[in-house]
């Protein structure tokens, strides 16, 4: 667990949930048997983006910021030059040890959108590269708010 981040701790809480890979939605099981392959070929995040991101979240060095649905990490790596801290939030276990494997510095969770694995108002900004339509929306966007500190921000970014 990150330092100076507390995991949702009750017992009970963590019981009721349903296990992340129930989270999943079913087809972004499928990248799992490519994880890979994605990492290979899927592009990058053009640079005047990331810079829109940094301005209007804002994100700086004493930003934690969490990438929440990270895959193998093409948002993630990107984030790191801009922000103090990278969370990344993926719910699939293949993609998170690839993420672990080419992007040195973030700090990966197995979680999912509906369930993060974060304490309340943990983080300064979340965003969401080429995932949010996975997401059941409603749960995922509860989450979110619940994670953001008060004025944190969510950014959605697709490529």
């Amino acid at each position: 667990m990150p330092d100076g981040l507390d995991a949702r701790s009750a017992s009970s809480t963590r019981s009721a949930r349903p296990a992340v890979s129930e989270l999943q939605h079913p087809y972004s099981r499928s990248f799992e048997s490519i994880a890979e392959v994605y990492e290979r070929v899927r592009p990058g995040y053009p640079k005047a983006a990331l810079l829109w991101l940094a301005e209007k979240l804002p994100i700086d060095s004493r930003t934690i910021v969490l990438d929440l649905g990270a895959g193998t990490g093409k948002l993630t790596r990107e984030l790191l030059p801009f922000a103090g801290r990278v969370l990344a939030v993926e719910p699939g276990p293949v993609m998170l040890t690839q993420l672990e494997r080419t992007v040195p510095g973030a700090e990966p969770l197995l979680g999912a959108a509906e369930a993060i694995p974060l304490g309340a108002a943990s983080v300064d900004a979340v965003v969401c590269g080429q995932s949010f339509h996975w997401f059941r929306q409603d749960e995922a966007l509860a989450e979110i708010r619940r994670v953001l500190k008060p004025g944190g921000r969510l950014g959605l970014i697709w490529n």
